[in-house]
């Protein structure tokens, strides 16, 4: 079994190798004197011989949109098509198909749905927009042990690494990993400074700044949990120390990196995500009513069923923080009419629709040790001079203001939910 981790820690830690890695292709002697057409066949053609090679395939550092985690995923090449085996179920070998082609440079597109592959890049009823994934690749630079791709959407990076073990071995290996790895926050002295970071395991990213620093201030980087803590894979620079790699110890509670020793940290206020979990009342500007916070999307997003008979919002959870996020939001149609949950400035009387900035509310525990959580909803300040304390059910017309759409309601019994909005648990 020690060997067998080494392998994996080996192989996780194969991410190091530069994106520059010298290319593997073959009889490379007098290409420019082919057509460029025969040229680009000449290497699609090494490409798959490369992928075929690879006799126990290949790990896909999977790389989608900002709002969602990465990942990993295994993937096994033949002539046309791929297996491939996801986190989420590293035992089930999903089979579809591949292409290579070209579209302003070598291509490799998994052309054929696949439920490991496509999740992060279909759109959903939630995600109509999908979640900022790939299928479509860039093909950069072609190793032995290593692929460089750029999505094709998102532009991001993503790597594949020729793998020792099978894939359903190392992707146990780092669901083991994931399941053990459990700190949020971090704080240290860098060159005399004292400085704190977050790991926001929604989005894996890690954001570090000095003590006190605005999140805008913060440096980010996105990262993979592998055996033993971290690793990133395009390095970054904070006040002259360059970071990659950090090694976290539950025991001891320390987070390391490039020699730095940062201190565990549990934000004040912090709320593990299965703590909301369950049954609350729900206050508002005149009474209160019962309401129940379910699982959405597992360590990301809720909902709330009891606010209204006619939908149940999508509420976030910062896991690097662990509070509520409550955002302007459709929550359904009627005919040509959109209806959107808006926020609403009770006292200036005005509301917005706007869902492109993040125009809402931030729920924050106000005693992390009781057992009747009480949640206090606070305006997060992106509405420029207005102050979002309540909430309206509002119908737009082809993007225009339809007025008050009052044929839904909530528990209130009518379109409007007026603030101060708070919740408290109810023990079990």
């Amino acid at each position: 079994m020690m060997k067998t981790r080494k392998s994996l820690i080996l192989l996780a830690a194969a991410v190091l190798l530069s994106p520059l890695a010298s290319s593997c292709l073959k009889d490379q002697a007098d290409i420019f004197e082919k057509p460029s057409s025969t040229r680009m066949q000449e290497f699609l053609e090494n490409v798959r011989t490369v992928l075929k090679e690879a006799d126990k395939g290949w790990m896909l550092s999977y790389y989608p949109g900002s709002t969602s985690p990465t990942c990993y995923i295994g993937v096994e090449f033949t002539d046309q098509e791929v297996v491939a085996y996801s986190q989420g179920a590293p035992e089930e070998g999903v089979k579809s198909t591949y292409v290579l082609s070209t579209n302003d440079g070598a291509v490799l597109s998994f052309d054929t749905y696949n439920t490991a592959i496509h999740y992060y890049a279909t759109p959903d009823a939630s995600h109509y927009q999908a979640r900022g994934g790939d299928f479509d690749f860039d093909i950069m630079n072609v190793g032995e042990d290593r692929i460089v791709l750029r999505g094709k959407r998102s532009r991001n990076y993503c790597y594949l690494d020729r793998l020792k073990v099978s894939a359903t071995e190392f992707l146990e290996e780092i669901n083991e990993a994931q399941n053990d790895f459990d700190i949020v926050s971090f704080r240290g002295e860098i060159t005399g400074g004292l400085v704190e970071g977050f790991l926001d395991g929604v989005s894996n990213t890690l954001s570090i700044g000095r003590k006190g620093a605005e999140t805008a201030e913060m440096t980010t980087a996105r990262y993979m949990i592998v055996p033993g803590g971290i690793h990133i894979n395009e390095p970054f620079t904070f006040q002259g120390v360059e970071f990659q790699d950090f090694t976290y110890d539950k025991e001891a509670g320390t987070f390391t990196g490039s020699g730095l020793t940062f201190q565990k940290v549990v934000p004040e206020g912090f709320v593990p995500y299965r703590d909301y979990l369950g049954d609350w009342t729900f206050n508002y500007d005149g009474g209160s009513f019962p309401v129940e916070i379910v699982a959405f999307e597992e360590g990301s997003s809720f909902k709330i069923k009891g606010l209204s008979e006619y939908f149940e919002p999508v509420i976030g959870y910062n896991a690097a923080r662990g509070y509520l996020t409550w955002l302007v939001q459709a929550i359904g149609s009627a005919g040509a009419i959109d209806i959107m949950l808006c926020a609403w400035d009770s006292t200036a009387g005005y509301l917005t629709w706007n869902t492109e900035d993040p125009v809402g509310l931030d729920g924050f525990v106000e005693d992390n040790t009781v057992e009747n959580l009480k949640v206090n909803w606070e305006y997060n300040g992106v509405w420029g001079s207005y102050s979002n304390d309540s909430w309206l059910i509002w119908g737009l017309s082809g993007g225009s203001s339809a007025g008050a759409y009052s044929d839904w309601s909530f528990a209130t019994g009518n379109y409007q939910l007026p603030g101060p909005l708070s919740m408290v648990k109810i023990a079990e």
